[in-house]
């Protein structure tokens, strides 16, 4: 039964204002905190809106937020971690006078809907298709999950997404046969082409290099409480736009416009001090600079473009890091990712009929092939990252190669970062086999060099296939 309020807020008491109780989850090309029973539940809503070829942007997409609730009395529910306001610009909060339902746009894309928004005449750039098949979102025991604000009868807040139900009645899980996105989705409408070459930039601003390590975060404002849109690993070429203490405003794709504040003292002006030769010859003339936004684009048809502009940069990092800079072993690599996680981003194992029998991941408990030896391992080594590293043997031997410690801490495989290492660490591995296969141009072999057998082989061929005709 559907709970209000008040009754939200009792059932999540334990969850209140408390971050430490909240788990960072993947949500399209950004991740968001959410109260840990409510992760499922979110990368479910996330799967629908990939589906539905609906771009979420991160600099105006909230999750968890310690905050009173608008126009009310009592915390919010994000304070919770059980309410999510996604794309709030385009998706406006509408105090409107008496009741009535929500305007929906009959246009065919994204931007188009957002105009009428503007123009007045839509509550959203979402699409009734869409709202749907989040309404239809059940738990295993049929209980619906979410609530939309656009079904508010006396006020429309269709950014906002809310859980409708106690902790307990996740501990179903999530009924992933009313999840639409399980498979293949539809392609979306076609963003308008725009030519980014990763490393390359027109003549507007000055160009600097990322020294951090580490990596730099991409901010909202020229803070650090300032929202982190993403992080741009080391190397990085950016345009310095202006200066704001010590902050600078940068633009990512050369074309004169800023996409957020970075900290200064982790930039390099490159006329200054040259990138060392090696990671020269790797920016500059390896095959990877062929791997434009756009051409990877064209091989993730039904992918929003922001989820390769947000990981593209880290996965063609880590292909660097192992030597795979040549045109065969990079399509390999996207075409994996295409096969593994479509949406392009790095994400946790759903449950499926594949993996869960009675309990999650059941189906991994005691694998000797995955190396799964302890109670708990199955789910503890679940899928995750672009490539779904799987089993205790393939977390301790990847993170003992990366001197990462994916053991102790599995969730550090869907830091793209990381995630970008894995995918690369991995291909190494099974280079020989790979680069055999593919000189006879066996994609079915190749594809079962890295999966063992021929899950998402469809996905996999087609995007090689794309990417092949692309380059030439």
């Amino acid at each position: 039964m559907p709970l209000n309020t008040s009754q939200l807020r009792q059932s999540w008491k334990r969850f209140e204002c408390t971050e430490t109780t909240m788990v960072l989850v993947p949500f399209g090309p950004d991740k968001i905190r959410v109260a840990s029973p409510a992760s499922e539940a979110f990368e479910a809503l996330a799967s629908v809106m990939l589906h539905h070829g609906y771009a979420i942007r991160t600099q105006d997409t909230d999750s968890y937020n310690c905050r009173q609730i608008t126009g009310g009395t009592g915390k919010s529910l994000h304070s919770y971690g059980i309410a999510l306001d996604v794309n709030w610009t385009t998706n406006p909060f509408i105090n409107h006078g008496g009741e009535r339902a929500v305007r929906f746009s009959d246009k065919p894309t994204q931007d188009q809907r957002a105009r009428d928004v503007r123009a007045g005449k839509a509550d959203t750039d979402m699409t009734l298709a869409m709202i749907t098949d989040v309404r239809a979102i059940k738990t295993g025991s049929g209980t619906g999950v979410f609530r939309w604000g656009g079904d508010f009868k006396d006020r429309k807040d269709c950014m906002h997404f809310e859980l409708n139900l106690a902790p307990g009645d996740l501990e179903q899980g999530i009924d992933h046969a009313t999840v639409v996105g399980g498979g293949i989705p539809t392609e979306q409408p076609r963003e308008p082409e725009v030519s980014i070459t990763l490393g390359v930039f027109g003549i507007r601003g000055h160009a600097h290099t990322v020294v951090a390590r580490d990596g730099l975060r991409l901010r909202t404002g020229p803070s650090e409480t300032a929202g982190i849109i993403l992080v741009l690993p080391f190397g990085t070429h950016v345009h310095v736009l202006s200066r704001e203490s010590s902050w600078s405003m940068v633009d990512l794709q050369g074309d004169g416009r800023a996409d957020g504040f970075m900290l200064s003292s982790f930039l390099r002006l490159v006329d200054d001090q040259p990138v060392p030769q090696e990671r020269a010859v790797a920016v500059f003339t390896d095959n990877l600079g062929r791997f434009t936004i756009d051409l990877v684009a064209r091989m993730f048809p039904a992918t929003p473009k922001t989820n390769i502009i947000a990981n593209l940069p880290f996965v063609l990092e880590g292909l660097r890091l192992r030597g795979l800079t040549d045109r065969i072993m990079a399509l390999m690599a996207l075409a994996t990712i295409r096969a593994e996680t479509e949406g392009f981003v790095p994400i946790s194992e759903g449950r499926s009929r594949f993996n869960t029998h009675f309990t999650p991941f059941d189906q991994y408990e005691g694998r000797r092939d995955l190396g799964n030896n302890q109670p708990g391992d199955g789910p503890r080594f679940k899928g995750r990252g672009y490539v779904q590293l799987t089993g205790r043997s393939n977390y301790t031997t990847i993170g003992n190669r990366l001197n990462l410690d994916l053991v102790s801490d599995p969730d550090l495989a869907n830091e793209p970062n990381a995630s970008g290492l894995i995918l690369a660490q991995f291909l190494k591995d099974h280079e020989p086999r790979i680069r055999t296969a593919l000189a006879h141009h066996d994609l079915r072999r190749a594809r079962e060099s890295v999966n063992g057998g021929s899950h998402g082989l469809g996905r996999f061929v087609d995007a090689f296939e794309r990417g092949e005709r692309a380059l030439h």
